[in-house]
């Protein structure tokens, strides 16, 4: 997604000099996604029930999004957290089950 911003310089209507610069500011919704997918999954994860059954789908989502976001060249530090957020949440989770059954 490309966000455009105009800029104008000259002497506007009076003037004879108009020039117009076009500033084009990429983003990265899929790294951005991926992190609130991640945040979400793990305060999820903390509710004793719907940790068990709501949460793996927001961590799933959460890497598959992270590796998405990896693809772009912009805010792929975003996309690595997001990524990481997710595993270790989902691992955490993994070591739980483990422990207590």
């Amino acid at each position: 997604m490309k966000n455009v911003i105009k800029i104008f310089h000259g002497k506007g209507m009076i003037g004879l000099e108009h020039h117009q610069h076009v500033v084009e500011k990429e983003t990265n919704a899929a790294a951005s996604l991926s992190i609130l997918l991640a945040v979400l999954g793990f305060i999820l994860s903390l509710i004793p029930l719907v940790g068990w059954i709501l949460a793996p789908f927001f961590w799933v989502l959460a890497i598959l999004f992270g590796m998405v976001g990896l693809h772009k060249e912009v805010n792929r530090g975003a996309a690595i957290l997001g990524i990481a957020i997710g595993f270790v949440t989902f691992m955490y989770k993994i070591a739980l089950m483990q422990i207590f059954s």
